[in-house]
Order: C-alpha cells, then sequence, then structure tokens
C-alpha cells in the first residue's frame, strides 16, 4: 500500500504541475491551446491527478474501513474513466445522456467518497456535527443531482441553496478540523523496525542472565 501511494503521489503532482505549466504559459501569452485537442489533454491530465490525489486518501481509508474504501475507490475510477472518455470524444462539445449519466455518477462519488472519509476518521466522536454536515451535503448533491438531470429545480431555491452551501462548507470544515485534531493527539504506535520479538525460553535465560550479573555485582561490592 505504501509503494502504491507513492506511486499515486508522483503522478497526482506531476499532472498538477503539468497543467499549471500549461495553463501559467497560456496566460503569459504562449499559444498553448492552439488546438482542441490541446485542451482535452490538460482536461484529461487534471482528472488523473485529481483522482490520484483523492486515491491516496482512499487509501488511507481502506485501513479504517476497508469495505468502504474499496467502493469509494471503485466509484472514484469509475467516475475517471467516464470524464476522460467524454474529455477525448465528441461528448465534450455535445450534450448527451452520457454526459448526465457521467455528471451524477462523478458528483454523488465525490459525496460519498466525502462522508465515508470523514466518518472513517471520527467514528462516532462528534456525531451531533457530523449528522448535520452530511445532511447538508445530501441536499446539495440532491438538487445538483436533479439539475443534472435536467429538473430546472436551482432557479427556484437559489438562495436557501447558497446558505446551504455556506453551512455545509462550514460544517465540513469544522469536522475536517476536528478530525485532524484527533489523528495527531493519537499515540504513534512503535514501528515493527524497532521491535524485537524472543521467545518465551529466550526471555527467561535473559531474566536469570540478568538476575545473575545484578548478584554478581552486588558480590563485588560487598567484598571492597
Amino acid at each position: 500500500m505504501e509503494k502504491l501511494k507513492k506511486i499515486l503521489m508522483i503522478i497526482s503532482l506531476s499532472g498538477v504541475g503539468v497543467a499549471a505549466t500549461m495553463l501559467i504559459l497560456q496566460v503569459l501569452g504562449v499559444p498553448v491551446f492552439t488546438t482542441s485537442w490541446v485542451l482535452r489533454l490538460l482536461l484529461v491530465i487534471s482528472t488523473v491527478a485529481v483522482s490520484s490525489g483523492i486515491a491516496i486518501n482512499e487509501i488511507a481509508v481502506i485501513k479504517r474501513k476497508k469495505i468502504l474504501g474499496y467502493v469509494g475507490l471503485g466509484l472514484l475510477a469509475l467516475s475517471s474513466l467516464l470524464a476522460i472518455i467524454v474529455f477525448c470524444s465528441d461528448l465534450l462539445v455535445t450534450e448527451s445522456v452520457f454526459n448526465r449519466i457521467t455528471g451524477f455518477v462523478a458528483l454523488n462519488s465525490v459525496l460519498f467518497i466525502i462522508i465515508i472519509t470523514q466518518y472513517s476518521k471520527l467514528g462516532k466522536h462528534v456525531i451531533g456535527l457530523q449528522i448535520p454536515t452530511y445532511i447538508s451535503l445530501v441536499l446539495i448533491d440532491i438538487v445538483l443531482s436533479l439539475t443534472i438531470c435536467g429538473v430546472d429545480i436551482l432557479t427556484t431555491i437559489l438562495t436557501p441553496f447558497i446558505i446551504v452551501c455556506i453551512v455545509a462548507v462550514a460544517l465540513l470544515i469544522a469536522v475536517t478540523v476536528i478530525a485532524s485534531k484527533m489523528r495527531s493527539s493519537e499515540p504513534v504506535e512503535t514501528s515493527k523496525k524497532d521491535v524485537v520479538t524472543i521467545s518465551r525460553v529466550e526471555y527467561e535465560m535473559l531474566k536469570k542472565e540478568n538476575e545473575e550479573l545484578k548478584a554478581e555485582i552486588e558480590r563485588l561490592k560487598s567484598e571492597k
């Protein structure tokens, strides 16, 4: 797992670096996006970079909640694959059912990953804060999912929706800070390479030798 995390970190950082370089060059006046395929390449690189970064976090979730972690990775892989298909085809410039499905899957994958990430860290701690956080996120997800599916609901509830978004962000930040504080306050486990395992017989022998040495030291002291 640690080796996989390092590989994903390299991919994520490399992707972010390439995408940032392309955007900076364009801002500086260098004609980077001369064709649509360059833009498509940027979108693909960005998708891979973001997905790799999220996957690193999901690997940590697997250690705490194995099944949920694998489900999260599966949803992340599926939404990334669908997005790359859209970016590499004519679907990028056309409206289709496939695009709606991609947006729906990606949105709900992000929601699922956010919830399981926080819950896997906190468990039942501060559950009174977790519940309204998850409820507000689900409400946002429902509205955006309906919008993606073509239901014109956002224009009629725009103000309440913005309020819910602000509340959700504030609650999520609070939950994240508490989770980070809890993780940092946990006792650091002793590394396996610093632990030596011996048999019961060896332990008894060492204990006996130690007692004999102590007795010998005391005898020498008394002779002086």
